[in-house]
């Protein structure tokens, strides 16, 4: 079983912002070693990341994140058991949502769980897009 986590939390930095080129610097770089895939979605205010991995690395990963000074107001949205990787192809998959993009995410109105699972599906669908559009990226299982 792999566990997932998705938080949000309020970007300090601009929109768009080199310290998001940073994070994912450091996520491609130890995610792979540590077990850990997931996407990280950005819109002028806030982040949206769902982890996946194994328990232990996880609490230390959030963590980590939580203390991080490019964010603030950190929240998780869940944290639960789930069958198989979301994200299995992504150490760490990013989209910036643009204005005129942020109309198509239907969930900003629901709360809770309905939320986070919107979320979740919103990111799939981006993942799902860049690789369609990639010749190097292997398709999504």
């Amino acid at each position: 079983m792999i566990r997932a986590v998705l938080y949000q939390s309020t970007a300090k930095t601009d929109f768009p912002s080199s310290a998001d080129h940073d994070i994912l610097e450091t996520a491609w770089r130890h995610n792979g070693e540590m077990g850990i895939t997931g996407y990280l979605l950005r819109t002028r205010t806030q982040y949206f990341q769902l982890l996946e991995g194994g328990d232990d690395v996880l609490d230390d990963v959030v963590d980590m994140i939580r203390k991080d000074t490019r964010h603030t107001d950190m929240e998780i949205l869940c944290d639960n058991t789930v069958n198989e990787r979301r994200f299995a192809n992504w150490a760490m998959g990013y989209h910036l949502v643009t204005e005129a993009e942020r109309d198509e995410f239907e969930g900003w109105l629901k709360d809770g769980n309905d939320f986070a699972d919107s979320m979740i599906s919103y990111m799939q669908l981006m993942a799902e897009r860049r690789e369609a559009a990639s010749t190097v990226h292997p398709p999504m299982r």
